[in-house]
């Protein structure tokens, strides 16, 4: 397997998913768990990476590898040596330059500003692609520990909508290089 892409920060080691550790982190779960280098985490994988989720990015870097780093990150502590969430983007920039970011976390490692930590470090990563102009995210209206990951992180909130198909209010928020972490 060729060495993933690694970013860190103060308190996590961030792993992008390449299309074999995407491939492992569904069929073989202990393998997943060895290629990262971590002890096995019972609760893996968080709420949010259901398995449709996890078949979509293991078949989104099948089919473009170049696009590492474009998708799932796996967020591990380098000092407790376990996984702790995922993060990630929804594909690499559209034509205006935009990504779209989320992250789950496992509820054990929740309000520990761990979240927004694994945000600022991959919108830092974001921002050295020339293409990246901004980045967006959205989270259901009744998220406001997201939400405050996102303020912490920079995020500006824009609309809400209506989101028909799930039958909840979604808001989108946006952010811009020039933006800080608070």
């Amino acid at each position: 397997m060729p060495k993933p892409i690694e970013i860190a920060s103060p308190r996590l080691r961030l792993v992008a998913l390449n299309a074999e550790l995407a491939s492992l982190q569904l069929d073989d779960r202990l393998a997943f768990f060895r290629a990262l280098g971590v002890d096995p985490e019972p609760s893996w994988p968080p709420e949010l990476m259901d398995q449709a989720a996890m078949e979509w990015t293991r078949d989104q870097l099948a089919a473009t590898p170049e696009a590492t780093g474009w998708y799932g990150w796996i967020y591990i502590s380098p000092v407790m040596n376990r996984l702790l969430g995922t993060g990630g983007f929804k594909g690499a920039p559209d034509a205006q330059g935009a990504v779209e970011i989320g992250y789950s976390m496992l509820l054990s490692y929740r309000e520990q500003g761990l979240a927004t930590e694994g945000v600022v470090a991959l919108l830092d990563w974001a921002y050295t692609h020339d293409e990246v102009k901004s980045v967006i995210a959205h989270t259901r209206d009744d998220r406001d520990a997201s939400h405050r990951v996102l303020e912490k992180a920079g995020f500006v909130q824009g609309a809400t909508r209506h989101d028909a198909d799930q039958g909840f209010d979604v808001v989108e928020w946006h952010h811009a290089p020039d933006r800080r972490a608070a």
